[in-house]
């Protein structure tokens, strides 16, 4: 017999709907959300000025449930405001009261005999507002723009504006900053431990990103922060990468940042700071990647901007494609489930698996790529073509950090491998020659090298067993040599990028100390021009002699016990620089006008090059 009824058995009914819906108000009224669909409007968007002004804001309704009246608060230091920042009640002058007064630029991110801290930094005026009800609940999302004012700062910047405003305590808190060396740091090994070392989304930082061209244009959106790069996170001006995600409003990055660049549409960027630059040029970087677009291999695009961290002047970046995953993805059309990313010769997994170039890399080591059934599979399952270029970028740019070092390659089931051209900061210096990097990617020592290793040779070491290969390889850099990297075309890009950082460097000087001083910059330019001259010719030789594809053309020098000798008596004197495999200049000898020896410096036991200054020519120098 049935007494009673389970409520929960009773179907759906209007004063159940009607029980739901009075539930569903009080929980509203008790826990309101922290945003809606209100927003802060300002009355000016962010972006240069010509002079100040006075902002205005005001809430911009969308019809909903209002439960109190909402006011505006704002902050003026890049930090997202809350109930406890000032209230806005009249228009703001935009005057340099209005700069922010963290002084972040004062906190110190790195080991004390590297830190530098200027005596003050330029300001820009960065305004971050959001509506809140009488609670102190935050009903909007947060608005934020910066200015640039030209009466304020006593100049217009020439060069595109980065604005990032982020949380102060997210970057430089001990516990949980990115910039510093916080609570990860152990003095016992002070150059690789640090917060700043640590990777992943728990450091992730949320950030208020803009871009700003001074010929017109912007792009304003939130986006997730992260400290980016290697050992150069232990630098006072440090890396950054940027990433788009749907929780912060948008998954792409969508704007031209890149002139004549097909590519619009970016899930990653970066921000490399001028202080990874090894001479202190700046621009290695930049103008290796330029040199590669007409390349066959895949490179990155980039430009250089000026960086405001929370209205704090921070220096000449770089802007840059990120070389990972969502790269492939939007040049290639290919789902990123799909591609395998590899660094350090498949030590590192970047996305997807290794399983697939083990497999290649563990026939490699028994392969004989002298015979054609050989070579055939490997083309098979690598874009030669494509690694030919890749391979003669890095030898004509002389790339000092490679190929150990800033390796990154892909492929597919449906794509053979392809490696992409980064971090080109330890190039372009003519120390010592071409032969250093040969000897770097032909290395077939057991012993350990900062520079190279048998691992990340091995494909190289293969591959020049093959005659057809050898000869394919030098028509290209002949090719190269002639068209790519002839002075008539590369002479342009450097004055292009030297005409856009000239005004910008001494402000980055003083804010970083990088460079010293406007001289040394302009004396490395000055290298990088003369290197642009003389060595892509010099490489072309060098490679046919080093690989036995030409003999020497009888103008060089030979190496006698302990001298150079010279062919015939010259006519002229002589000037011979020594470099240790390292690329430091050891020595020098000089032949006097009517001699045909010379003797070269006393050193101790290595590997040692030895080069003609006039005409540029080098030999390898071994010393038992």
């Amino acid at each position: 017999m049935q007494y009673g009824t389970n409520v929960h058995s009773l179907p759906f009914t209007s004063s159940r709907f009607l029980s739901l819906l009075l539930l569903f108000i009080l929980t509203f009224l008790l826990f309101p959300f922290t945003s809606s669909a209100q927003a802060v409007v300002f009355s000016h968007g962010g972006g240069f000025y010509a002079d100040t002004f006075c902002l205005s804001m005001r809430i911009d309704f969308v019809p909903q449930l209002t439960v109190s009246p909402l006011t505006i608060h704002y902050t003026l230091n890049g930090a997202e405001p809350t109930e406890c920042d000032p209230e806005y009640r009249e228009p703001l002058p935009m005057t340099a009261e209005c700069y922010s007064r963290s002084n972040l630029y004062r906190v110190q991110d790195v080991p004390d005999e590297r830190w530098f801290t200027p005596e003050k930094v330029e300001h820009i005026i960065v305004v971050r507002a959001a509506a809140f009800d009488s609670a102190g609940y935050r009903r909007s999302m947060v608005t934020t723009q910066a200015y640039l004012i030209d009466s304020l700062m006593g100049r217009r910047i020439s060069l595109p504006v980065v604005s990032l405003c982020t949380d102060s305590l997210g970057l430089f808190d001990y516990d949980t900053g990115l910039f510093v060396p916080g609570y990860c740091f152990d003095p016992e090994n002070p150059y690789n431990t640090g917060n700043y070392f640590q990777k992943g989304r728990h450091w992730e930082r949320a950030a208020a990103f803009a871009y700003y061209d001074p010929s017109g244009g912007e792009l304003e959106q939130d986006c997730g922060l992260r400290v980016h790069g290697n050992s150069q996170r232990v630098l006072v001006q440090k890396g950054m990468s940027l990433y788009a995600r749907k929780e912060y409003g948008n998954n792409r990055f969508c704007y031209p940042f890149f002139k004549d660049y097909k590519q619009e549409r970016f899930r990653r960027l970066v921000l490399r700071p001028w202080s990874t630059s090894w001479t202190g040029a700046g621009m290695e970087d930049w103008l290796c990647q330029h040199l590669a677009e007409p390349l066959r291999c895949d490179h990155l695009a980039t430009r250089p901007v000026v960086l405001f961290l929370n209205g704090e002047y921070w220096g000449v970046y770089f802007l840059e494609e990120k070389a990972d995953e969502h790269y492939i993805e939007e040049h290639y059309q290919i789902p990123d489930q799909e591609i395998d990313l590899l660094a350090y010769w498949g030590q590192e997994v970047e996305n997807g698996h290794v399983a697939r170039w083990d497999s290649l890399y563990n026939w490699l080591q028994q392969a004989d790529l002298s015979r054609n059934e050989d070579y055939h599979h490997l083309a098979s399952q690598i874009d030669i073509e494509s690694l030919i270029d890749y391979m003669l970028l890095q030898v004509l740019v002389l790339n000092d950090d490679w190929p150990v070092n800033n390796v990154r390659f892909w492929s597919t089931t449906r794509h053979p491998w392809r490696w992409i051209f980064f971090d080109g900061d330890g190039t372009l210096v003519p120390f010592p020659s071409s032969i250093a990097v040969l000897d770097h990617m032909t290395y077939n020592m057991p012993r350990k090298s900062t520079r190279t290793s048998l691992q990340s040779t091995l494909l190289f070491r293969r591959l020049l067993a093959n005659r057809q290969f050898l000869e394919r390889t030098m028509e290209r850099l002949k090719e190269i040599v002639t068209s790519h990297f002839s002075y008539e075309t590369t002479a342009p890009l450097l004055n292009d990028i030297v005409e856009q950082l000239r005004t910008e460097v001494p402000y980055q000087r003083d804010r970083f100390a990088k460079p010293s001083s406007i001289a040394s910059w302009e004396a490395a330019v000055s290298g990088i021009d003369d290197f642009l001259r003389v060595e892509p010719q010099n490489t072309v030789e060098e490679y046919a002699r080093y690989f036995g594809l030409s003999q020497p053309d009888g103008e060089g020098f030979q190496i006698a016990g302990n001298g150079v000798r010279l062919d015939e008596p010259t006519s002229m004197a002589h000037t011979f620089f020594v470099y240790d495999i390292c690329g430091r200049k050891v020595g020098e000898s000089i032949l006097p006008s009517g001699n045909q020896t010379a003797p070269l410096p006393t050193l101790s036991r290595g590997v040692y090059f030895v080069k003609q200054m006039e005409n540029g020519t080098i030999q390898k120098w071994i010393i038992d």
